[in-house]
């Protein structure tokens, strides 16, 4: 393909007020002659963009249609400062620039649509690009997805890998089966007895534990309730063969002939003589061998008398695994439950107070299971493959959410790509993302140092989208002078003059609970007991109510804003019940009052966010027919009145079926109850959490509206609904991936919608996504993913767009663009 050439060869003779790297080929109409130098810093920037629909999102919901009226908007530098018809622009331009003497460029959308860029409320840069430097374990997405995955994200998941072209291929690089994913991590190639193997992505939430599961599925393309009811039994049955994984992970890493199938065929194997670390797809369990519990040093250390005592766990403690000195010397194993509990409750309470080591009763004997809880308990095995000098350079700290992080520097200094792979990696998630129509990507929990990284890509000058992040609550705490969480050091503006909006930081994270399919969130009832998750009970606390509220009340007293992590019902309650009491001006509030600008900064007024906010209540709704949930944010509105919740959208199209299974059909086909959250007056966002699923914002608009979902592994088709009458409307849909966003990351006065007086991001699709809500093949609302982003503009500026099929065979060129500028003189 031809490398696109960025314009710096044609902006001063075009006499582009400070005119930066804007990609697309221009035409010129008619040739400029320009004499003037001396005003070139004071003339504007001026695009037209016309031919097209217009989707805006605004508060009216506007849709320009342009076989009714041909519609344009008017962008004049970074900024949109008319929307109307052609001479309604031309009369603007006159009465606004009279002595205008600089050439305009137009951009001909010949039918296309054109509307604002998505703006991405959930997802993690940086981890993500870590992730892709181990072994991919992760399940296969619907077939219809997972063809454009290959196609898109191939070079990130599926490096050294033929990218298949084929929709006969389409999960030549992706598993179905739990010992499928094991089989391949075992081909890692070793060269010493003590390297670490680590892969990412397992999910036996999804996956079947082998092939021997499959189980008799009936195709439903016509959703006949009686076929789905036989699915859904099988499925479950099915499913159900990985709590036997669940129970003890380690049996089916080390040994060959566990799964009851043929034995990995090897010399010598790999899983059992080699540590092994697999990260769960969730991003909540994790899963080792023993000789990885070796590693960590904490299968013979020696724990002193007054250690013990620091501890406090009283009667906790076996007094059979005390040594005659008062001290405990751990062990990875113990003759009794009570010896191995002992093991377990020192090391949990010394390294990971809010994780856990799971065990098992082996032959008469007990151990360490290999199921790892949260990723707080990963924290040995980090610190072990760390100093291994066998593993390379596999930085499995920067894979995680909750790590610990070097002290931030007041002192930035900035590689290259070339001296940073990271780097580049991240980069070009951004530009792949921008091709989905991203234009502000929102980074769900940052370290310090993980804004420095952003900072030096926004220095670059290669960030393809915005960057908005917000910092990890403990990490930003320590780094604060004296733990002073009042201070506002670390917050980087919007407005910032040295960022100019392509990276802000001023929200702070905190993750209450765990994962809904990876069997911990913070439920009020047990998983269900003829589920997967059964041994889970009520899943996992991160922290309690009064617990949030004295980790962030110092945050919120200097004016950040929030986003929460919670799944669980029982996470949820907390979460906004910390959100209410940390308000130390608890009264009514209307959005008219938070809109005046006075208002806009005080705590009650600023936007805060449940992530994820998946499941219902056990007993379903109210008196009034309103689910339990949906009354908590009702409830809390009144005090804050842009409290929202934002729905990780992959949880209805690829683990939709696994939900009912872990918490029965009720309160599985009632998570994200969208429907309901805007028939109350609740706006909702949707989001990725890549790297937890895969950034298609154009994918979520279909999977909102239709909430179609799959039993793996049978991947074919357009899936069945999970609760149709929890579907939305394709116009709320976008709104939740534009304007919504904007309005939680408190920035919906800059972008969000195509609106005069906002920032020039938008993106072009070749068809209109209103159009797909009709039963004609090609136009129905199961064929929204099939529209194609032509282009992205991030203030004004053409984004260039790197080759991705090039891209996944290590080389770096540029498309053309579809978006070609027209030049034309000013009259």
């Amino acid at each position: 393909m031809k490398r696109l050439v960025w314009a710096t060869s044609i902006c001063a003779p075009l006499l582009f007020a400070g005119c930066s790297l804007v990609g697309g080929d221009v035409h010129q109409d008619s040739v400029v002659d320009v004499n003037q130098q001396d005003d070139i810093a004071t003339l504007p920037r001026i695009l037209v963009v016309y031919g097209g629909d217009i989707i805006t999102a605004d508060k009216d919901n506007r849709v320009f249609d342009h076989e009714q009226g041909d519609t344009g908007v008017l962008i004049v530098d970074d900024t949109i400062a008319a929307i109307g018809d052609l001479e309604s622009i031309n009369k603007h331009l006159k009465g606004r620039y009279p002595g205008l003497n600089s050439p305009v460029r137009y951009l001909d959308l010949a039918g296309r649509t054109l509307m604002p860029g998505f703006v991405e409320p959930h997802a993690h840069l940086q981890l993500t690009a870590q992730t892709s430097f181990v072994p991919n374990l992760m399940p296969c997405l619907p077939d219809k997805y997972q063809q454009q995955l290959n196609q898109d994200y191939g070079w990130l998941y599926y490096q050294g890998k033929d990218i298949p072209t084929e929709q006969a291929d389409v999960r030549a690089n992706c598993y179905l089966y739990v010992e499928e994913a094991i089989n391949a991590l075992s081909t890692t190639k070793v060269n010493s007895a003590d390297q670490w193997l680590v892969g990412n992505g397992l999910d036996p939430s999804r996956m079947l534990l082998s092939k021997n599961d499959n189980y008799p599925f009936i195709p439903n393309p016509n959703n006949d309730k009686d076929i789905d009811a036989r699915n859904k039994l099988e499925f479950g049955k099915a499913l159900n063969a990985n709590k036997q994984f669940l129970n003890f992970p380690m049996h089916y890493i080390q040994d060959p002939n566990a799964f009851a199938a043929k034995a990995r065929q090897q010399s010598s194997n790999v899983l059992a003589t080699n540590p092994v670390l697999m990260l769960d797809q969730s991003g909540h369990l994790g899963y080792a061998n023993m000789a990885a519990f070796k590693q960590t040093g904490l299968c013979n250390k020696r724990i002193s008398k007054s250690q013990i005592a620091a501890l406090k766990l009283g009667d906790k403690i076996d007094p059979k695994v005390i040594n005659s000195d008062g001290s405990v010397t751990l062990s990875c194993e113990a003759s009794s439950e009570s010896e191995m509990a002992s093991y377990q409750s020192i090391v949990k309470e010394m390294y990971f107070p809010d994780g856990d080591w799971a065990i098992v009763k082996k032959q008469g004997k007990w151990q360490y299971s290999g199921l790892l809880k949260e990723q707080s308990s990963y924290g040995p095995f980090v610190v072990a493959i760390e100093k291994s000098l066998a593993s390379g350079h596999i930085d499995v700290a920067g894979m995680l959410k909750h790590a610990g992080d070097k002290k931030s520097s007041d002192k930035l200094l900035c590689q290259g790509d070339a001296q940073d792979p990271v780097m580049k990696v991240m980069t070009n998630i951004l530009n792949t993302s921008s091709q989905q129509g991203v234009t502000t990507f929102v980074e769900g929990g940052s370290t310090t140092s993980m804004v420095d990284n952003y900072k030096c890509i926004a220095k670059s000058g290669k960030a393809a989208t915005r960057i908005r992040a917000l910092y990890d609550w403990q990490d930003l705490h320590d780094q604060q002078e004296n733990n002073n969480t009042r201070s506002t050091r670390y917050k980087i503006p919007f407005d910032s003059p040295m960022y100019k909006g392509m990276l802000s930081a001023e929200g702070v994270k905190l993750w209450s609970d765990g994962s809904t399919q990876g069997c911990s969130a913070n439920l009020s009832h047990d998983y269900d007991t003829d589920g997967l998750c059964e041994q889970f009970h009520a899943g996992h606390v991160d922290f309690n109510e009064s617990q949030i509220r004295d980790n962030l009340q110092g945050f919120a007293d200097a004016g950040w804003y929030f986003n929460i992590h919670a799944n669980g019902d029982a996470g949820i309650k907390d979460s906004i019940g910390a959100l209410r009491n940390m308000n130390r001006a608890p009264r009514e509030r209307s959005q008219s009052e938070c809109e005046m600008s006075e208002n806009k900064k005080d705590y009650a007024c600023l936007a805060h966010t449940i992530i994820h906010s998946t499941v219902n209540s056990e007993g379903g709704t109210t008196n009034a027919g309103v689910p339990i949930v949906v009354e908590e944010y009702l409830a809390a509105r009144h005090t804050l009145p842009n409290l929202t919740p934002s729905h990780l959208i992959g949880h209805i199209a690829y683990w939709g079926r696994s939900m009912e299974n872990e918490l029965g059909e009720q309160r599985g086909k009632m998570i994200d109850p969208m429907r309901t959250e805007l028939d109350n007056d609740i706006p909702f966002s949707i989001h990725s959490d890549l790297s937890i699923s895969a950034l298609f914002p154009i994918w979520f608009i279909e999977q909102a509206v239709t909430r179609n979902t799959w039993y793996y592994p049978n991947l074919e088709g357009n899936g069945t609904p999970l609760n149709a009458q929890q579907s939305v409307e394709i116009m709320e849909a976008i709104r939740a991936l534009t304007i919504v966003p904007a309005m939680q990351h408190n920035i919906a006065d800059k972008l969000g919608s195509i609106e005069v007086n906002k920032l020039a991001d938008f993106i072009v699709l070749d068809k209109n996504p209103l159009d797909f809500n009709t039963h004609q093949a090609g136009k129905r609302p199961v064929d929204i993913h099939t529209i194609n982003v032509d282009c992205a503009f991030v203030g004004a500026k053409l984004v260039p767009w790197l080759d991705l099929n090039e891209l996944s065979k290590g080389k770096e060129e540029y498309l053309d663009s579809k978006c070609n500028l027209a030049l034309k003189p000013y009259n």
